[in-house]
């Protein structure tokens, strides 16, 4: 039966292909055909396979595996979707851009302006009037920011790509039985479906909340970037350790005793820390530790360049806590410790001040609903390898009240558990 599978194939292609070439670079001009060109290919995908599948076997083939496969509720917005930009008007896409700064003095959104088809900017342009509105607004230290932009729909902000990502997901167990039912060695068929999962890989791997770190370093704005670990589900695709829950004792030897208490799950998970500072020659990744009320846990380590990439992970946390039962969770990361005598010196732009920090430190902190204040514990590298001084640290939690880029975390968690009492 040639050619019976490459149709569908093809549209499924130029699908996943208009949608890969979206970037919030381009301008809103740009943007609407590639998303309408997205929901007419990805619905002409079943159009063409009915067209192709034309025997009374066939015929019978795809409405089973209609029903079995994609008969998802989800997919009705996709066929919503393709119907109002076919038949009436492109998808009614706006942005909004929120600007969040991170100030020795205030931590928040600062910029919250609506761009539409007859007023959008380019991203550089945007990017040099925020800074010079920040420069005027904090002088005397370095600048952390972060522009995101999100899609809206009629004026009501919409989860776009949490959508298109499910429904990836369900046509695309949908054409894989298929091709496993009527296999196709072709070379077209073979060249396409190769491309295709290079095409699923890099859009499930795509930043797709578009969001941007920045810092402003002697004038000079410096763009960072964040990497979160990941893994991959049973169907290959990407995803992320903040979506990957497990039982906090699944890998550990841990008693129920410990799990139930937050400050003692605090100074185990510190002390299993500073072990593996140790054992790494004293370097860790920074990581969320993120514990729910079920008692399963997220491990959620990042690579940030830049601090303004801590500072939206922890907005991101946040967002989690609002969204989820969460009890407590745990921060593990490194910080710089500067003399007070070298204050001159501190106060110049990042990259020049760690050169002249005294030490590191170890630290892990604790935001738990239980507490008023962040809980944390420190480890001078400078005293790593004394027991006696790690086992001292581990007993002796404080209160810390310089962890302003957590609080809303904390806020977040008290805010929760008042409105579920």
């Amino acid at each position: 039966m040639p050619d019976i599978i490459y149709p569908m194939l093809q549209k499924y292609y130029n699908a996943l292909n208009s949608l890969n070439s979206l970037n919030i670079a381009k301008d809103i001009y740009e943007s609407i055909p590639l998303i309408d060109n997205f929901f007419a290919e990805f619905r002409n995908i079943t159009f063409v396979m009915q067209k192709s599948f034309n025997t009374k076997e066939l015929k019978e083939y795809y409405r089973i595996k209609q029903e079995e496969l994609l008969n998802d509720n989800s997919l009705r917005w996709f066929i919503n979707k393709r119907n109002e930009t076919v038949k009436e008007n492109p998808f009614k896409l706006e942005k909004e851009v929120s600007v969040y700064a991170y100030l020795p003095d205030f931590c928040g959104k600062i910029v919250d302006s609506r761009l539409n088809i007859d007023n959008d900017i380019p991203l550089e342009t945007l990017e040099q009037v925020i800074k010079t509105y920040l420069i005027k607004y904090n002088t005397n230290s370095d600048i952390y920011f972060s522009i995101d932009i999100l899609f809206k729909e009629n004026g009501s902000e919409i989860d776009i790509y949490s959508k298109i990502k499910n429904g990836i997901t369900i046509m695309d167990n949908f054409i894989n039985t298929v091709i496993t039912d009527y296999p196709c060695n072709c070379s077209k068929c073979t060249n396409i479906i190769e491309k295709i999962k290079e095409l699923k890989t890099e859009i499930f791997l795509k930043d797709f909340t578009f969001s941007w770190d920045y810092t402003i370093e002697n004038n000079e704005i410096i763009w960072g970037q964040q990497i979160e670990m990941g893994s991959y589900d049973k169907n290959g695709h990407p995803i992320f350790m903040s979506n990957i829950r497990i039982p906090i004792d699944a890998n550990l030897q841990i008693g129920k005793d410990i799990i139930n208490d937050d400050m003692q799950l605090f100074k185990f998970y510190a002390s299993m820390h500073y072990t593996i500072f140790k054992a790494q020659n004293k370097d860790i990744m920074p990581t969320f530790i993120v514990v729910y009320d079920d008692n399963t846990v997220s491990y959620i380590p990042f690579i940030s360049t830049i601090k303004t990439t801590f500072y939206k992970k922890s907005r991101q946390v946040e967002k989690m806590v609002m969204k989820n039962n969460i009890r407590v969770i745990y921060f593990v990361g490194e910080n710089y410790y500067y003399p007070i005598e070298k204050l001159k010196e501190i106060q110049r732009a990042y990259s020049q001040r760690i050169k002249y920090a005294s030490t590191t430190l170890l630290s892990i902190n604790m935001i738990s609903k239980k507490y008023e204040h962040i809980m944390t514990i420190t480890f001078d590298t400078k005293n790593i390898e004394c027991e006696a001084y790690a086992i001292n640290q581990i007993n002796n939690p404080y209160e810390d009240i310089n962890c302003y880029w957590l609080n809303p975390i904390l806020g977040a968690l008290k805010e929760k558990n008042l409105s579920n009492h």
